[in-house]
């Protein structure tokens, strides 16, 4: 079990974190101001969620890793979340406000964050032990500003409006696609396959070898491998290459979250 305070890796950069955060928050904000609630009533591309409760689930999320962020400042744990049940409790509960209120409530709880990151940051607290719910494993502060991006801009496109993962940084999309490689590599439900992303001409093993001309392997660009991995596109435009030669379809695929 990992002991903190532990290393912050040498990489991380908090300023460039957050400058990107707040880049994509920006532009969340300018999407939601232009929403009716119509619009918020309308279907999202997260199974079972309006955008109404897409919308209120990223103000919560901005709150709970808030409090993440106020452990790391001042050692006083808070998790992330009261419970599970809690979390989804709150997120069904704010779904239907109307979209005044749900613009008001991502822009004050995108303030709070941003606070808290602050806090974070002067404290040099980036090595301190988190934890999602009480109880639960913790992992490192340092873990949280990627935490924040990700839901900012992949829950930007289950809006499923004019924002798509085309407009995902080149940063992101290296770092959100490692994730998932190691996230899938664990999933026991994931099939093995290569990724061949074509304009690195690299190609990405999860649950098999890079090299392993056994298994199937899709070839894409990499942030159409990407959306289709995290669940946010169809795969169009992504080839299926079988390892007996010729092309087949796209694996289904488990879901991310």
């Amino acid at each position: 079990m990992t002991e903190y305070p532990t290393a912050v890796p040498a990489s991380f950069d908090a300023a460039a974190e957050l400058a990107q955060i707040s880049d994509a928050t920006a532009h969340l904000l300018a999407t939601a101001a232009e929403l009716t609630d119509e619009d918020l009533r309308g279907p999202s591309r997260c199974a079972g969620w309006t955008r109404g409760h897409v919308l209120t689930h990223i103000a919560r999320n901005a709150d709970g890793l808030a409090n993440l962020l106020n452990t790391a400042a001042t050692g006083e744990v808070t998790p992330m979340y009261e419970s599970v049940a809690k979390r989804n409790a709150d997120i069904e509960a704010g779904s239907s406000r109307d979209a005044a209120t749900q613009l008001t409530d991502l822009r004050e709880s995108a303030a709070r964050f941003a606070e808290a990151y602050a806090a974070a940051a002067a404290a040099d607290g980036w090595g301190a032990g988190v934890f999602r719910t009480p109880g639960a494993e913790p992992f490192p502060a340092y873990e949280v500003p990627g935490k924040r991006l990700g839901e900012v801009l992949i829950h930007h496109v289950d809006l499923d409006l004019d924002f798509t993962p085309a407009h995902w940084s080149d940063a992101f999309t290296d770092a959100c696609f490692a994730g998932a490689l190691e996230r899938f590599e664990a999933r026991e439900d994931f099939p093995p396959l290569r990724l061949d992303a074509e304009e690195e001409d690299e190609v990405y093993g999860i649950k098999a070898a890079a090299d392993d001309a056994t298994v199937l392997t899709v070839r894409g660009p990499k942030r159409a491998l990407l959306a289709w991995l995290l669940g946010r596109a169809s795969g169009d435009g992504l080839v299926a290459a079988l390892p007996e030669g010729g092309r087949g379809t796209l694996p289904e695929l488990p879901s991310y979250g």
